[in-house]
């Protein structure tokens, strides 16, 4: 008996006979997860002129996104050692308590720690979903409903920053938080009362060693992902000594593991070279896909003049193309049975994206963009399900959780790294292009965070002009970061099998 079967009884699968009822409901609460990673962004203006933290105000994003990847990374182990259901239903429950407090909080710093225990619950959310969702339906049922989970993450990618800014103005910034009190209830209401999960028998043994290691990574990660190539230089003592201490909490978090009666993420997992390539590619895919879509509403504000809402209409079609495409990924490998195909097609499909969306300009027309981003979003949509159907089918069902948590964590970490590092290649472009298009240029707009359509319509037109000939030029690089990085994914992609469901033994 190895270290991790001492608990080999299969977890009953859960019993409702109404699973696509509650596969809804399971989706309000994977909604409520990913919209409050961008509803807030609207608001943080009000929030601030409110509490002030000028200085702070940052990790109100940062807090919650840091505590989603912790948590994402553990959750899914602990639902399967004590059920599924009870993470999501807890999870909901600590996400609402944080929401409702978020309502009330008087200061920034209480803000950002109640922004954490949201993120807490958000993280058990998504995994606990994502699991449930592999546990309600067979292999096929289950390819063509994880495709539809990709139109929870469009909706709130699309519907995100709007609501938030027809909320703020219409209610206040404190409804952001408000308007998940609701949505929550209905999410425990559903799958409350008509999900009935068996808890697996046997004593359930926590890895508290690997937790921890693997938090420890997280937060290193997320900490590196915020502050590389922005409030620290890469090459600072600050961010190397982060890197070293994440690649040290690995190796030690990989040794303990070996030894765990019932590791976070099992290491005979790794012995499915599917599971392997799967995770390593939504990786590379998080860092280059997820990345782009970052900087597009950059593009299209700094060096097109669109206003914020404009952008966000106009890069709508992109989550529609993704939303098609993973429906249709869905739906097809759920009735042919085979998926190594469509993550090399996804990642070529993505890397002729990037290359498209390289060679834009500011004179480019606005329906360009969106054509390109609606390329970008079909090469995303190809593959989304694909990774967790892979997971999912190689792990035996009682790591089925375990399995989950590992694509959601490399997804995570690599946009969060993509972002960082796509952000150094744009501040180094631009330092560069600004002086070549703008000759004495001032101080002024030469930060991210200080686009808008109003900032550049304040500028002299032939100042305005060489400012987003240097947006456009610097960006166009970033873009074409992407390109080795999907060609790599495609390369790596080409080593996943079709994975058979996995029987205990």
């Amino acid at each position: 008996m190895t270290a991790e079967s001492s608990r080999a009884e299969t977890p009953a699968p859960p019993q409702t006979a109404r699973p696509v009822l509650v596969f809804w409901g399971l989706m309000l609460g994977l909604l409520l997860s990913t919209l409050d990673q961008s509803i807030i962004a609207a608001a943080l203006p009000s929030v601030v002129s409110e509490l002030g933290g000028l200085d702070s105000f940052t990790w109100v994003i940062i807090g919650y996104g840091l505590a989603l990847s912790v948590t994402t990374a553990i959750c899914g182990k602990l639902g399967d050692l004590f059920g599924h259901k009870k993470i999501f239903v807890g999870a909901v429950v600590v996400f609402v308590v944080g929401s409702s407090l978020c309502g009330i909080a008087s200061s920034m710093p209480q803000l950002i720690a109640f922004r954490i225990l949201q993120g807490i619950g958000g993280g058990g959310l998504v995994v606990s979903a994502f699991s449930l969702v592999g546990t309600l339906f067979g292999q096929a049922e289950r390819a063509k409903y994880q495709g539809y989970t990709t139109t929870v993450f469009a909706v709130a990618s699309i519907a995100g920053p709007l609501a938030g800014g027809l909320i703020t103005d219409g209610l206040g910034w404190r409804w952001t938080f408000y308007v998940n009190v609701p949505i929550g209830a209905a999410a425990l209401a559903v799958v409350g009362t008509l999900l009935v999960a068996r808890r697996p028998e046997g004593k359930a043994r926590i890895d508290f060693a690997g937790a921890i290691l693997l938090a420890g990574v997280a937060v290193c990660v997320a900490l590196v992902a915020s502050w590389a190539g922005t409030r620290y230089p890469w090459s600072s003592p600050v961010v190397l000594g982060l890197l070293a201490g994440a690649v040290v909490m690995i190796v030690l978090w990989a040794l303990v593991e070996r030894r765990a009666a019932e590791p976070i993420i099992p290491p005979s997992l790794f012995r499915s070279p599917t599971f392997g390539f799967a995770n390593a590619v939504t990786f590379l895919a998080g860092f280059a896909i997820l990345a782009t879509v970052n900087f597009l509403p950059i593009f299209l504000q700094a060096a097109s003049g669109a206003s914020a809402t404009v952008s966000g209409l106009l890069l709508a079609p992109m989550m529609f193309g993704l939303v098609a495409a993973s429906t249709y990924t869905g739906k097809t490998v759920g009735r042919l049975g085979t998926y190594r195909w469509f993550p090399p097609v996804s990642m070529a499909v993505a890397a002729v994206a990037a290359v498209l969306l390289s060679t834009m300009t500011a004179e480019t027309s606005w329906l360009l963009v969106m054509l390109y981003s609606v390329v970008l979003g079909v090469g995303s949509g190809l593959s989304m399900p694909v990774f967790m159907i892979a997971v999912q089918g190689a792990a035996p069902p009682r790591h089925i959780g375990a399995a989950t948590a590992s694509v959601t964590f490399s997804r995570l970490v690599g946009a969060a790294f993509g972002v960082s590092v796509f952000g150094s290649v744009f501040a180094a472009r631009f330092a560069t292009a600004l002086p070549e298009h703008v000759p004495g240029a001032p101080g002024t707009l030469q930060s991210v965070d200080d686009i808008s359509a109003r900032a550049l319509e304040a500028l002299p037109p032939d100042v305005r002009a060489g400012f987003t000939a240097a947006y456009a030029d610097s960006l166009s690089g970033v873009f074409f970061t992407a390109v080795p990085v999907l060609l790599v994914a495609l390369l790596l992609s080409l080593g996943m099998r079709d994975a058979k469901p996995k029987a205990e033994g």
